[in-house]
């Protein structure tokens, strides 16, 4: 599971903690990163979109950094495809709520405390990989990877616009979610949706 980057976003958190550890165990050396200020942690998380994140993001950061709340809308500004979880020392009931309804209205996978045990938090991990893991991305990915590596770099699709794309450029565009990534996605889940319903009129004997 290496092919995962987690990214912890943490001013207080000490580069030996116990988290750290469980995490590289669990998804291999070098897989996570801990980054202290949020600006470049947010800058870090915007320059790598081509890869698969999950972000645990600290609340509340030195006067003088961006909360983690702007860090987290900087993120969706860009992406859907990067998984946030966002992790406080404070009671969920002392949070601002329009902090809150940001949270909730650009999908925070979910809301840690520092007092939690390092299972529960390594548990929303899993959610997160298991969730990049289900997404027209890495099932493109597989694909794309399965392919002969002289054949990913071949022209292969040709959009609207008159820009011709190969597989490489396709799967980046896709995880950027650009306009084109984006309808691209789309478009792979039409024609599954298709090919699945073909099947089973196929099974019933229906033409």
């Amino acid at each position: 599971m290496s092919n995962y980057k987690i990214v912890i976003i943490h001013d207080d958190l000490p580069d030996n903690d116990p988290l750290i550890a469980e995490l590289e165990i669990k998804y291999g050396r070098g897989s996570v990163k801990l980054i202290k200020k949020s600006q470049e942690g947010l800058d870090y998380v915007l320059e790598n979109l081509n890869q698969k994140i999950i972000v645990i993001l600290d609340l509340n950061f030195k006067t003088g950094e961006p909360s983690g709340v702007q860090v987290f809308e900087d993120i969706r500004k860009k992406t859907s495809l990067v998984y946030v979880l966002i992790w406080t020392s404070s009671d969920i009931a002392d949070i601002n709520k329009d902090d809150l309804k940001s949270m909730i209205n650009n999908d925070a996978l979910g809301l840690l405390s520092s007092t939690d045990d390092v299972d529960k938090i390594l548990n929303m991990v899993d959610l997160a990989a298991h969730r990049l893991d289900t997404r027209v991305s890495s099932a493109l990915e597989d694909w794309i990877n399965s392919q002969p590596e002289l054949d990913r770099t071949k022209p292969y699709i040709t959009s609207k616009e008159g820009k011709t794309y190969n597989l490489n450029q396709i799967l980046e565009e896709v995880r950027l979610q650009t306009p084109f990534g984006m309808q691209t996605e789309k478009n792979i889940l039409l024609l599954a949706i298709d090919m699945l319903v073909e099947n089973e009129e196929s099974k019933n004997g229906e033409v």
